[in-house]
């Protein structure tokens, strides 16, 4: 399948790094983005920090969910599948996108998602589609 650059993790991918790249950088299939586990949010729920995708069905009201701090080189991703008419309000610890603190990403209509890689102790976002970040 089609290969892709992404950041070091601890899945064995031996096969498939390049000797002429440096020891923190692996190249990833499809496949393997593929085979990670995802969760469906729910209203007052911390983030999984074991699943890499959480996606969010909203009711009608408002909803709100946490994300804790991870480990250096850790992905996550957000995504809104269906919209019941409420935002889903993430509140971050150590927002990457903040001076200092938390920070919230609210994800209010289908397709809005966002891409997160922790490192240096904060959230990042490397992708966002839609999502509005305070």
């Amino acid at each position: 399948g089609q290969k892709f650059m992404g950041v070091a993790s601890s899945m064995d991918t031996t096969e498939k790094k390049s000797a002429n790249l440096n020891a923190n950088t692996e190249y990833y299939t499809i496949e393997d983005l593929q085979s990670y586990d995802s969760e469906d949010l729910a209203d007052g729920a911390a983030a999984s920090l074991t699943k890499v995708m959480s996606y969010v069905v909203t009711g009608g009201s408002g909803e709100t969910a946490t994300l804790a701090d991870g480990t250096d080189g850790q992905l996550k991703m957000f995504a809104l599948y269906t919209d019941g008419g409420g935002n889903m309000v993430i509140t971050v610890q150590n927002a990457g996108w903040k001076a200092s603190g938390t920070g919230t990403i609210t994800l209010a209509d289908v397709g809005d998602g966002v891409i997160m890689v922790y490192a240096a102790s904060h959230w990042h976002v490397v992708g966002n589609n839609g999502a509005a970040l305070a």
